[in-house]
């Protein structure tokens, strides 16, 4: 009996003592994988596999037209009336007239949906058609990748917040929270694409060029009479009377210049015919000087 007892109170003492080390064991170890899991989603990030989602194709519709109409005003409005028609809207135009003719480029966005029956009735109004270009551009591919990225990041982004909450220091509170911001960062921006794809598939753009030519007409310039071109040749002369001493009293600086170089050339002339009249006189001094002298030889 006495061993019995003994053997279940050493084993008790056991069972604790290794369910204290256990514990141990997993708190010690939780504590060690939230830290390297922290790290890891920090440093590399691995989102989980999504399927991709199946989705209507994506295509853009784009037209370039140009007609001939008969009247211009009367073609314009039938444009807003069919537009206003097919649910669309004119978001620029621009209106130019010549001699030779009137014409408007117009740009029009239209329900996808809507397309082709625009086109239709807006050949109904010309009256001729000079081309009718029509692209597309299927966006498709690009809409399911960037829609697979998109959930892939909100997958990521739904990590890092469970990591968020089970966080206990500031500084992994801190490198979740940046590595969030760049994750939401990305996301808007993918949003953002999505929704300007879906605006340029859901409406078409069609670039009208309407124009009606006009007959030229010569219009002669009309040249004044006889008696009108004397009064004219009399006020243009007492025009020209007047201002004739104005134009000289503009050109002082050149009459000056002027008098300055006629003064200047009288006086180096002066000069000259000064010299000029003392080497005469020198010289007929010299003659008379040899005259005198072979006199008294």
């Amino acid at each position: 009996m006495l061993l019995i007892l003994i053997i279940s109170t050493i084993s008790c003492g056991t069972r604790k003592s290794n369910e204290n080390a256990n514990l141990e064991s997993i708190r010690s170890s939780g504590v060690e994988v939230f830290t390297e899991t922290v790290d890891d989603v920090i440093a590399a990030p691995v989102a989980k596999n999504v399927a991709t989602v199946d989705i209507e194709p994506k295509v853009i519709k784009t037209a370039n037209v140009s007609i001939e109409v008969a009247d211009y005003l009367t073609s314009r409005r039938k444009v807003d009336s069919i537009v206003a028609k097919h649910k669309g809207y004119v978001t620029n135009e621009a209106f130019q007239e010549s001699d030779t003719q009137k014409s408007n480029s117009v740009t029009i966005r239209v329900p996808a949906q809507n397309f082709d029956h625009l086109l239709s009735d807006i050949a109904t109004i010309a009256k001729r058609v000079d081309y009718q270009n029509i692209y597309t551009q299927d966006v498709t591919e690009e809409y399911i990748d960037i829609k697979t990225r998109l959930k892939n990041k909100q997958e990521v982004e739904r990590t890092y917040r469970k990591h968020l909450r089970k966080a206990k220091n500031i500084e992994d509170i801190l490198k979740i929270e940046n590595k969030l911001a760049e994750i939401r960062s990305e996301i808007e921006s993918a949003q953002g694409r999505l929704k300007y794809i879906d605006h340029q598939v859901n409406l078409s753009t069609v670039s009208l060029f309407l124009y009606q030519k006009l007959e030229y007409k010569y219009i002669p310039e009309e040249l004044p009479g006889f008696w009108q071109r004397i009064k004219e040749g009399f006020h243009w002369g007492w025009k020209g009377f007047l201002w004739f001493p104005i134009l000289l009293v503009k050109l002082w600086p050149l009459w000056l210049l002027g008098a300055i170089a006629y003064f200047t050339v009288i006086l180096i002339e002066k000069q000259i015919k000064s010299r000029k009249k003392k080497e005469k006189k020198a010289k007929k001094l010299q003659k008379r000087a040899k005259q005198t002298d072979e006199t008294v030889m």
